[in-house]
């Protein structure tokens, strides 16, 4: 079935086009006029409409290149229905190299938004009208914090079948049971029946080439799964099957001080084992050391020598068959790419 005509952004895109928008956002102080960069693929065959986004908070820049290269592959030209990627959805942070707005908010508190808001809120809104409206599915992709790394891992609510589905067949080593948050943009596509889900990994304001891959090959498989793009020509290699967690929990500073850890993102841990030491930087108290509270897989690390106590330096994911993932994430890099 050919496709049909599409009105975004008050442009009209044909069957078959590719095209570049440019959504004006809430103007700041100084009246600089700031846009959201929009592409948007529309096949000439009917199909399902995906919504892929990146950098809600403008410093996850992993999400950027993912789009990038997505939209760079030939095998875009002969996609059925319409993919409307987003490089940079929070501009103003990505300027700024931070995670917030211009009048200091953090975007994903604030949505579906009001039209009479915040900044914030009026940018959430102005997306919710214009853009999720368009949406039958959702990827958002993003990053751990500055100086945190996470492994590559996807988000989802896993009541949600259709979901669960697509989640697997992205084929991320990690696939996470986790709610949405009050008045985050997950919430707003769940209200409207929008199968979402989030792929996180690598740190904020660094590229990551190993979660950039993973990101760009797990977009395209999803997007085959949903019949939108055609099925590989030649054999690839097949990637490991994902694990689900059963849980996952921080682990904290216990004093401030330097942390000396050489615990690595994937590791299985044991209950009792250690996972870094705190010292004293001036050497006047003896050092503390950070052990496991649970057997588990390293998923989320702080790279930053210096830490406060009680900051957040280690997140370790359980598992139901446990020795599996940790033989499963030992060898992951070697399998998935």
């Amino acid at each position: 079935m050919k496709n049909k005509v599409l009105k975004i952004c008050n442009a009209m895109i044909h069957p078959g086009e590719i095209a570049s928008l440019a959504l004006p956002m809430p103007e700041i102080f100084n009246c600089t006029p700031m846009y959201m960069p929009i592409k948007v693929v529309h096949g000439k065959q009917a199909g399902p409409c995906v919504l892929v986004i990146a950098a809600v908070h403008g410093d996850e820049l992993n999400g950027m290149e993912i789009v990038n290269r997505l939209l760079s592959l030939s095998m875009m030209k002969n996609l059925h229905g319409t993919l409307i990627a987003i490089p940079v959805f929070n501009v103003y942070g990505f300027i700024t190299r931070s995670r917030y707005l211009a009048d200091g908010l953090e975007l994903d508190r604030y949505f579906p938004g009001s039209e009479t808001g915040s900044h914030a809120s009026r940018l959430a809104h102005l997306f919710t009208k214009e853009i999720l409206s368009m949406a039958d599915y959702c990827i958002d992709i993003r990053t751990g914090a500055i100086n945190h790394s996470n492994f590559p891992k996807i988000y989802i609510d896993t009541t949600n079948e259709r979901t669960k589905e697509l989640a697997e067949a992205f084929r991320a080593p990690v696939i996470c049971n986790v709610s949405a948050e009050k008045n985050s943009l997950r919430e707003t596509a769940n209200f409207n029946k929008i199968p979402y889900m989030v792929y996180e990994a690598g740190e904020a304001l660094r590229f990551d080439e190993h979660a950039i891959k993973i990101g760009v090959r797990g977009v395209a498989n999803v997007l085959r799964k949903l019949k939108m793009l055609p099925e590989a020509h030649k054999q690839q290699k097949k990637a490991a099957k994902p694990f689900f967690t059963v849980q996952y929990l921080w682990v904290r500073a216990s004093k401030s001080g330097v942390s000396y850890s050489k615990t690595k993102l994937g590791q299985w841990v044991k209950k009792g084992e250690q996972l870094t030491v705190i010292k004293d930087p001036v050497g006047t108290t003896e050092p503390s050391a950070v052990c496991a509270p649970c057997d588990g897989i390293i998923v989320d690390k702080n790279n930053l020598p210096v830490v406060h106590e009680g900051e957040s330096l280690f997140q370790i994911a359980i598992f139901h068959e446990m020795e599996k993932a940790a033989d499963h994430f030992e060898d992951w890099h070697a399998t998935s790419i």
